[in-house]
């Protein structure tokens, strides 16, 4: 008779413990795609938070001196490139008209397709801040220019430049 009281015991202990163990596994399912939601819509906000800094800059019309306050705000951005596309002038190259900037100083830039307003492969250097600012420059941003600012994306869909036409 002990026997069978202690295999009683025994034999419900399981069932109660078995019971416990897939009534959780029940509620684990039915909130993995709640989870799964709320992790995605966090992830969605955080990018648009970390986007907004660029919100100023998204198919605006900016003019020259908005350009040099982007240069200055954005250096601390490690391998974030500024593109300008100044109006033609006479005398002008290319090289003078389309050029590439990079706020925090390393020099260089992603090559870029200024026709196509995307990244191509290779780099290409940039000018600084005193070169923009020099009136007698040959890459002198006007403060009273007009450009339309578009943001780029990379391959990641982070922005990673900022490409200035002149309007």
């Amino acid at each position: 008779m002990e026997n069978i009281a202690s295999f009683l015991k025994t034999t419900i202990s399981i069932l109660i413990t078995l019971a416990i163990i897939s009534s959780g596994l029940f509620l684990w399912g039915k909130t993995q795609p709640v989870v799964e939601l709320a992790n995605s819509q966090a992830a969605a906000q955080a990018r648009e938070l970390s986007e907004q800094q660029y919100s100023a800059f998204d198919n605006q019309i900016v003019s020259g001196s908005q350009i040099l306050t982007a240069y200055r705000r954005y250096e601390s951005q490690q391998g974030f490139c500024l593109y300008v596309e100044k109006p033609y002038a006479n005398g002008q190259n290319e090289a003078e008209r389309r050029f590439s900037m990079n706020p925090s100083g390393e020099g260089y830039c992603r090559a870029f397709d200024y026709s196509g307003a995307k990244f191509k492969e290779g780099s290409e250097s940039g000018v600084d801040e005193e070169e923009i600012s020099n009136a007698s420059g040959q890459y002198y941003i006007s403060p009273q220019a007009r450009y339309r600012a578009r943001l780029i994306k990379d391959n990641n869909e982070r922005i990673a430049a900022i490409f200035f036409v002149a309007e």
